[in-house]
């Protein structure tokens, strides 16, 4: 009996579909964000138990997700090997932890990528083909096309595995059916988030050359504000594409932190390498708001009611390894109880990490930072001191554009303060200094 490829598994899941293309990376998004839907929206409809069946990579890696669920992916010969040799990634089914099971990709098998996932709830699969250069994403909630793949699928396991084709099986035979109505409510759903997630992302842009402007005085003032533009456009571009890689690396470093077999060193270090990722994600993405803020100044955002108190409390780990790099210390010191601010929570929270890694930046070793955080009248006033009666020498600072500013004594790249000040205003707040030991921020009460 041939084997069935994954080529034909894509080919019942595209057979009755047709969706618009996008380009590459539009196509990558719409898969990132439906992933994130899936762990994140949809997590309290999934169940707590389930199979999933995913390639060329792993699709799904939240712990509390994957805890219940069995797994089997088909990955490309060199990460087949990682897994089940070197140990490097989850890759053996055991009786003591479900682990995702690995698999190896065979020539017909294509390099698409898909996701399955069928619980007792929910039955769904998410595919993404390239069509000459185009991508196309699917989602499909069909039970009879989904069954019809997975049937597809165990009889591949079978044949190139019987013991993960017998454990699939069994798998899905302690699985309850799923009702059209758990399927449906899951759609509608799932498009809502999808939409919301789509939304939120930093736009795809496309830097072209501005034309060329006249001579006259007119002229050269609209081919400065053509360059400016261009510039925030490329910087909003490099933003993302930055981003992207990092936020793969940290998915991938994730993956390897489920392992109960790492050493405490490869630990440590996996912890260190999702560290660095988050920060300069974060770094990034309000380089990515602040160059959009120049570009749309009358943009206004959408605030919420916020836990400033809560925010500082659950930062405190964070900001306090971030200090002692410059050997510092942190000292918060709350006022309890304190009212909700208006805000919005997304970007306030990477806010307020790259404000204290910059103030910090200028203490002397051994410096204690004080956080201290209470209520001055219609406002929360959150205030940033230094104890030490010194600063470390500034070096000089090159501006780079209105957003950056660049010390190349150091190497060290931050916004510049006149773009923190405007991403502080765009939140609702705004800031103070008072000379290089204090730096204080209000926050108007919800």
């Amino acid at each position: 009996m041939i084997q069935p490829s994954l080529q034909a598994v894509q080919e019942i899941l595209w057979r009755h579909w047709s969706g618009s293309l996008s380009t590459e990376e539009g196509g990558r998004r719409q898969w990132w964000a439906a992933l994130e839907v899936i762990q994140n929206d949809l997590w309290d409809l999934l169940g707590e138990a389930g199979v999933w069946l995913a390639a060329p990579l792993p699709a799904l890696y939240e712990p509390n997700l994957l805890q219940g669920l069995q797994g089997w992916v088909w990955m490309a010969e060199p990460w087949s090997y990682w897994s089940s040799e070197l140990n490097l990634l989850p890759g053996q089914c055991t009786a003591e932890a479900n682990h995702w099971c690995s698999l190896n990709l065979q020539p017909e098998d294509g390099h698409d990528s898909f996701l399955i996932l069928v619980t007792h709830r929910v039955q769904l699969a998410v595919a993404l083909r390239n069509m000459a250069g185009q991508h196309q994403l699917l989602v499909c909630f069909e039970r009879a096309v989904v069954s019809q793949a997975v049937q597809l699928l165990e009889q591949r396991l079978l044949q190139e595995s019987p013991l993960h084709g017998l454990g699939l099986r069994d798998a899905l035979g302690r699985l309850d059916t799923v009702t059209p109505t758990d399927n449906l409510g899951s759609e509608r759903r799932f498009w809502s988030a999808l939409a919301c997630h789509l939304a939120a992302m930093p736009p795809s842009l496309t830097v072209v050359a501005a034309p060329v402007a006249s001579t006259s005085p007119m002229g050269s003032e609209t081919m400065e504000v053509d360059r400016t533009s261009t510039e925030l456009e490329l910087l909003e571009a490099l933003s993302h594409g930055i981003r992207t890689p990092l936020a793969t690396i940290r998915v991938l470093s994730r993956f390897l932190l489920r392992r109960s077999d790492l050493g405490e060193d490869v630990q440590q270090q996996l912890a260190q390498i999702d560290t660095e990722c988050t920060e300069q994600i974060d770094r990034f993405g309000l380089i990515f708001h602040a160059a959009e803020l120049q570009r749309q100044p009358q943009v206004q955002r959408l605030l919420a009611r916020t836990d400033l108190a809560k925010l500082v409390e659950q930062q405190h780990g964070r900001w306090q390894q971030q200090l002692e790099r410059f050997g510092l210390q942190l000292q918060l010191e709350l006022e309890q109880p304190l009212p909700e601010i208006m805000s919005d929570l997304m970007l306030l929270e990477p806010m307020l990490a790259g404000v204290v890694e910059h103030f910090g930046h200028g203490l002397l070793p051994g410096t204690t930072l004080r956080v201290i955080l209470t209520q001055a009248g219609g406002k929360l006033r959150l205030q940033l001191r230094g104890d030490g009666q010194q600063t470390r020498a500034d070096p000089e600072e090159s501006h780079l554009g209105a957003v950056l500013t660049w010390k190349p004594e150091t190497g060290h790249l931050h916004l510049s303060r006149s773009a923190i000040r405007q991403l502080f205003n765009s939140l609702g707040g705004r800031m103070a200094e008072r000379g290089d030991q204090q730096l204080t921020m209000f926050f108007p009460l919800a």
